[in-house]
C-alpha cells in the first residue's frame, strides 16, 4: 500500500485591505442630484477638514508643591549680603533764599568770607579787598599796597611793608629798620622796629632788638626772650620767661610758667598760680593813645 504524506503548506496570505478612494462630491453634482451622487454619499461621506486654532489657549502653569522638611534635617544658613560701613550720603543743602542772603550781607558774613580789610600806609584809608588779592591800590590816594605773606628762613636785611603776615623761622634772622605787617610770628631773631596791626607771637630764645607795637602781645611756652626796647600792646599774654618793659592798654595775663622781669604798666593784671612778676607794677586809669600802624 502506498502511503500518501501530505506536506504542510503555509496558508496563503490574507488579501490586503485596499483603502477606498472616495471622490468628494462637488456642489454642482449635489444640485443636479442623481443616483451616482447618492451612492457616493452612501459609501463614505466626505471628511471634514480639520480646523486649526490659530490662537490656542495657554495651559495653566503647574503648581509645584513646597518642599517638605523633615524634623531634625540640616538646613543650610541663608547667605547674607555684606553691608557697607560707609555713612549714608549727605543730602544737598537747601538753596538759600533772597532773605537769607540779605541777612548774611547785613551781619557781615558775606563780606568776611570773601573779603578782607586793607589800610593804606600813606593816607590811612580803610577799604575791602578780595582775599585772593596780592596787592591793591588805595581808592583814595592811589598808593600801591602789598597784601602778600612773607616767610623768612635765612638772614635778611630787607625792610618789610605789607598788610599780610610775617613768619620768621628758627633759622631766620631779620635785621632791618622797620617791619609793618598784620600778624607777626617769630621763631628766630629779629632786630627791627615792629608795627603789627594784629598779633605779635614770640617763641624763641635770645635777644630781640627794637620797639614792638601790636594789638596782642603773646609769648608762648618754651620761650626765653630778652626785649631790649619797650613793648606797646592792647593785650598781653605771657606763658614763658621774658625780660623787658611792657606798656599794656588792656589786661595782662601771666601764666603758670610765665615770668616777667621788668616794669609793667597795665590796666589790669592776672597772675596765675606759679607765675612771677619781678619789677614795678603801675595800674592805668586813663587810656593810652593808640599808635598809627
Amino acid at each position: 500500500m502506498k502511503s500518501i504524506v501530505a506536506s504542510a503548506q503555509p496558508p496563503p496570505p490574507a488579501p490586503e485591505e485596499q483603502e477606498e478612494f472616495v471622490k468628494p462630491v462637488s456642489k454642482e453634482e449635489e444640485e443636479e442630484g442623481g443616483f451616482g451622487v447618492f451612492l457616493k454619499q452612501q459609501v463614505s461621506p466626505a471628511a471634514e477638514p480639520a480646523q486649526t486654532d490659530l490662537f490656542p489657549e495657554a495651559s495653566p502653569p503647574t503648581e509645584i508643591p513646597p518642599p517638605v522638611t523633615q524634623p531634625g534635617a540640616y538646613e543650610a544658613p541663608a547667605i547674607r549680603r555684606p553691608q557697607s560701613n560707609s555713612p549714608p550720603p549727605t543730602p544737598a543743602p537747601e538753596p538759600m533764599s533772597a532773605s537769607t542772603l540779605q541777612k548774611m550781607r547785613e551781619q557781615g558774613v558775606y563780606k568776611n568770607a570773601y573779603f578782607k580789610d586793607a589800610d593804606c600806609f600813606d593816607c590811612g584809608h580803610k577799604f575791602k579787598v578780595s582775599r585772593s588779592s596780592r596787592s591793591a591800590n588805595c581808592p583814595q590816594c592811589g598808593a600801591l599796597i602789598s597784601l602778600e605773606d612773607v616767610e623768612i628762613n635765612m638772614a635778611s636785611t630787607h625792610s618789610i611793608k605789607t598788610r599780610g603776615d610775617v613768619l620768621i623761622r628758627k633759622r631766620g634772622h631779620l635785621s632791618t629798620d622797620l617791619v609793618i605787617c598784620r600778624d607777626l610770628r617769630c621763631q628766630g631773631i629779629v632786630e627791627a622796629n615792629i608795627q603789627a596791626s594784629g598779633d605779635a607771637v614770640f617763641r624763641t630764645v635770645g635777644n630781640i632788638i627794637g620797639e614792638i607795637r601790636c594789638k596782642r602781645f603773646i609769648v608762648e611756652k618754651g620761650a626765653d626772650v630778652t626785649f631790649l626796647n619797650m613793648i606797646y600792646a592792647d593785650e598781653a599774654d605771657v606763658q614763658a620767661k621774658i625780660t623787658g618793659t611792657i606798656m599794656c592798654n588792656g589786661p595782662l595775663t601771666i601764666g603758670r610758667e610765665g615770668s616777667v622781669n621788668g616794669d609793667v604798666t597795665t590796666r589790669s593784671i592776672n597772675i596765675e598760680p606759679g607765675g612771677e612778676l619781678n619789677g614795678a607794677m603801675n595800674i592805668l586809669r586813663s587810656q593810652m593813645p593808640k599808635p598809627n600802624f
